[in-house]
């Protein structure tokens, strides 16, 4: 009988888990709605116990689904980042605080106007953020001392679940990264904990191994509570970013993926990054690999094209987001590359990668009387586009490479064939989009003792190929050069709109 592998991925919002054949078939799924809870302005929290029940309850419904089926191994992914703070008798000392929690804000910029901060960049190649591990300890200890006190285990989600489901404490390589991980030792960083005034922090992080090791086997408690086989194999938790990307087959340096969803990432394996105490953007180590991923994160991706949409709701109207985005596609695939010389900024939420202005914002540009909707929406798809490629300019530039693209926008053929010819590569999209649950069911195979993560991530499937038109490349080359120009010049602006606005509140 086949045993199959299971993928667990804990999201924000989301909790799911599905069942896998080693062929990479899903023959059972189950999912829970999460919540999170904001107590105060800032704040971003989740009980750690409800996350616990949530998870159970879901894998206890895909064990259901395959009742009488044979189980080799589970995989875990979840969200990153934030704190959550166990005590010795492996209860949590509180909610378990958010990544996009911003209650630190005001003592990041303390520590950034200092210079402590950079030693994070320095480090591990990451712009710190208020809901790092570090910022919110920092919080905690000033502001709820007693919590911090209690604490004998600092982590991430993936790994509370893991030691709830094992009973062994471990962080992986891509959790751990961020904020206090040195890239040069692959170990915590001294200078950084110093810097940021965390040794009792320190003091109490999770190991970091490999997230295709075996943290433990499932507990009879654990067992219990899913309905799955006591001692079942589980691997170490990983971030879910880096389950999507094992899930794509992806451990080498020079390779690359991007997503095209509400917001768009591009992530770059690479083997090297340079130390500056300003980067732009995240980095964090592979799970399985020695290389880098590099995760550059345009504020606007698909939320680009939803918004153009909904401002034309009479003649781009349908009964589906497909109808919709067909609508448009045959609007803009009369228009030649570059708009008729419209361009679009698609700052609509600011900015962050490849450089951090939250206060810029979108626009237009080269708008004439007799521009066209059609026009304008090419443009909408051309400017993200263009951000993507303006990602690959900052790092080591155009990938060498197919690229593999995932997400909502992948699903639309004229923007994939635009993004193609952006960034003069051809575009992968797989028929699969569960790429984070499959990554986290192979590292959990992996933990099994059945096979290398990356090679076990392999399916029988055939990927849509948009390839790249070298002429098309080359006017858009031109066009690449008249948004970073506008975008530039936009920046420059901005500030000088800022400084308006402090001298005249």
């Amino acid at each position: 009988m086949t045993e199959l592998r299971i993928g667990l991925d804990v999201g924000t919002t989301a909790i799911k888990a599905a069942a896998y054949t080693p062929e990479g078939e899903c023959v059972a799924d189950a999912a829970r709605v999460n919540k999170v809870s904001r107590p105060a302005p800032g704040h971003a929290e989740q009980d750690m116990e409800t996350i616990w029940t949530l998870t159970t309850e879901c894998l206890s419904e895909l064990s259901e689904k395959c009742e009488g089926a044979s189980f080799a191994a589970l995989g875990v992914c979840a969200q990153g980042d934030g704190l959550w703070l166990m005590d010795e008798a492996g209860k949590p000392c509180g909610n378990a605080m958010l990544w996009n929690d911003t209650r630190a804000s005001a003592d990041l910029e303390t520590l950034t106007q200092r210079g402590a901060a950079g030693a994070v960049g320095l480090g591990c190649h990451t712009d710190l953020w208020p809901g790092t591990s570090a910022m919110l300890w920092r919080w905690l200890r000033r502001n709820r001392p007693e919590a911090a006190a209690c604490a004998r285990a600092a982590f991430t989600c993936a790994d509370w679940i893991g030691y709830r489901l094992t009973g062994e404490i471990a962080t992986d390589f891509s959790n751990a990264s961020i904020p206090l991980i040195d890239f040069e030792t692959r170990s915590y960083g001294p200078r950084q904990i110093d810097l940021l005034e965390c040794n009792d922090l320190g003091s109490i992080l999770a190991r970091p191994r490999h997230a295709s090791e075996q943290l433990g086997r499932l507990s009879a408690e654990a067992g219990r509570r899913t309905g799955l086989p006591e001692g079942l194999p589980v691997s170490v938790g990983t971030l879910d970013l880096a389950a999507m990307i094992v899930g794509m087959g992806l451990d080498r340096p020079g390779q690359t993926m991007m997503i095209l969803g509400t917001t768009a990432v591009v992530n770059i394996l690479t083997d090297h990054v340079t130390p500056t105490e300003k980067p732009v953007g995240a980095s964090a180590l592979h799970p399985t690999s020695e290389a880098i991923i590099r995760i550059l994160a345009p504020s606007t991706g698909a939320a680009a094209f939803d918004w153009f949409t909904a401002l034309h709701p009479k003649s781009l109207g349908g009964e589906s987001t497909d109808e919709i985005a067909g609508k448009l596609n045959a609007l803009v695939e009369d228009v030649p590359p570059g708009a008729n010389g419209v361009t679009f900024l698609p700052y609509l939420n600011g900015e962050r990668a490849p450089f951090v202005s939250p206060d810029i914002r979108a626009q237009f540009h080269g708008l004439k009387a007799d521009t066209t909707k059609a026009e304008m929406g090419r443009a909408v798809m051309e400017g993200t586009a263009m951000s993507l490629r303006h990602c690959f300019e900052a790092e080591d530039g155009l990938p060498p490479a197919p690229v593999q693209l995932t997400g909502g926008g992948s699903r639309n053929p004229v923007w994939c064939q635009i993004i193609a010819d952006v960034i003069g590569q051809d575009i992968e999209v797989s028929p699969a989009s569960d790429q984070g649950l499959w990554g986290a069911a192979c590292l959990g195979a992996a933990a099994a003792g059945l096979g290398d993560a990356i090679a076990l991530s392999k399916r029988e499937e055939t990927p849509t190929v948009y390839r790249a038109r070298p002429k098309i490349h080359e006017q858009y080359c031109a066009v690449y050069r008249r948004y970073a120009l506008i975008s530039s010049a936009m920046r420059t602006l901005q500030t000088a709109l800022n400084s308006l606005k402090e001298e005249n509140p």
